[in-house]
Formats: C-alpha cells, sequence, structure tokens
C-alpha cells in the first residue's frame, strides 16, 4: 500500500521537515507515502552545490521572493516554483536506489507522453526528464536506513525567467525548459500530481490510496 497526499503550494522547508518525520514512522512500520508538492520560488542546494552556480544577486532573488535553503539530496543546485511538480516519495526502497530513481524518471516520461510530449526520455547520467537536450526534469534523492526521501521536480509550466538565476544540476549550457513549452497540453499541477501518483503506484507494484 502506497498512501499519496496532495500538499498544494507549500514551503520547501516545510515540506522537508514533513518527510524526514515520515521517513522515522515509515522505519518504524508505516505506511509509505508519496508527497506531491508544488514550492514557491527557491533554489535547493544539494551536497555538491556551488555557489558560482547561483547567478542572481541577492536583490534579483529578494525581487523574485525566491530563497536559498540546503537540502540532503545528492546533486547540485535545482530550481522550484510554481508550474513545478515535485514528487517525494517516502517509501523502503533497501539498496535498490537506481531502481527508484529509474521509476521516478521513467513515470514522469510516462506523464509526458499521456500530455503529448512525444520523445522524451530518462537519463541516468544526469538524472532527469530530457526531449533532446534540453532538460524538463530534474532528479535528487536521499537514503538513510533503507528508506528514501527527496525525489522528482517536473517542470509543467514555470515562468522562464526563473531558469536564469541558476545552472541548473551544475550543467553549464543545457536549456531547462517545461513541458507546455515544448508542446505539452495544459494541465494543473494538482492533475498531473494524481495521474503521477497512479502511474507510479502501478510501476512499483503498490496499490495506492489518497490521504489528507
Amino acid at each position: 500500500m502506497l498512501e499519496a497526499r496532495w500538499l498544494g503550494r507549500r514551503d520547501f522547508a516545510e515540506v522537508l521537515a514533513l518527510q524526514l518525520a515520515t521517513r522515522e514512522a515509515v522505519i518504524a512500520g508505516g505506511t509509505p507515502i508519496l508527497f506531491l508538492v508544488e514550492h514557491p520560488p527557491v533554489l535547493t542546494l544539494g551536497r555538491r552545490a556551488s555557489p558560482e552556480d547561483i547567478l542572481w544577486s541577492d536583490e534579483q532573488l529578494a525581487a523574485a521572493r525566491m530563497t536559498v535553503v540546503e537540502a540532503p539530496r545528492g546533486g547540485q543546485v535545482t530550481l522550484h516554483a510554481p508550474g513545478q511538480l515535485v514528487a517525494y516519495p517516502v517509501l523502503a526502497i533497501v539498496r535498490k536506489i537506481r531502481e527508484h530513481i529509474v521509476r521516478l524518471g521513467e513515470t514522469a516520461r510516462a506523464l509526458m507522453a499521456e500530455l503529448g510530449v512525444v520523445g522524451c526520455e530518462f537519463r541516468m547520467e544526469h538524472p532527469g526528464v530530457w526531449l533532446g537536450d534540453r532538460k524538463l526534469g530534474s532528479i535528487g534523492v536521499h537514503l538513510s536506513r533503507g528508506v528514501t526521501v527527496q525525489g522528482l521536480a517536473l517542470n509543467l509550466d514555470v515562468d522562464p525567467a526563473l531558469f536564469g538565476a541558476l545552472i541548473s544540476c551544475g550543467l553549464r549550457g543545457v536549456e531547462v525548459t517545461s513541458a507546455r513549452a515544448v508542446g505539452a497540453a495544459a494541465i494543473s499541477v494538482e492533475a498531473a500530481a494524481r495521474r503521477y501518483a497512479a502511474l507510479f503506484a502501478a510501476s512499483a507494484g503498490h496499490s495506492l490510496r489518497w490521504g489528507s
């Protein structure tokens, strides 16, 4: 059984604290939970993040109401913003971290196909969802005692100006864009979250229920 929860628009730090508390509950035998959320503008810094990858000044960040916070995941600097679906599965994967990352990405690729984006693919080399040389989604996870937190950020319809704030995931010269910009059908973040949850659960062999 996998429980999915749509959180709406919530601050990154608040949802991270929720994931970490949930991980303790899952380790103790509780039900795994897939949190689905949309964040206000924030740059999250993974363990390999470089300050040089933040391109905006403090004044520009403040003008966009964009915060900068540390994240426990691997990787470098990632943008979260309105118009982006963020999926955080908190579940036991033991040591099957590659399988988990592939499932996160392949589920996003399947969702993009349903929205009419032909040719998307998941790539492990730079974990995420790609359409040619354009990146639509990023993946970064953290594993402790066999239970994962963090997950996928998939750009559905993000203000393109916000991508100028950073070098995403340390990939200089790579265009980061949104599904809508490459021809995807319009969809709300909540509707995309509900479909993603169904696809993810089916791929993992879990029955799905929705919680509050």
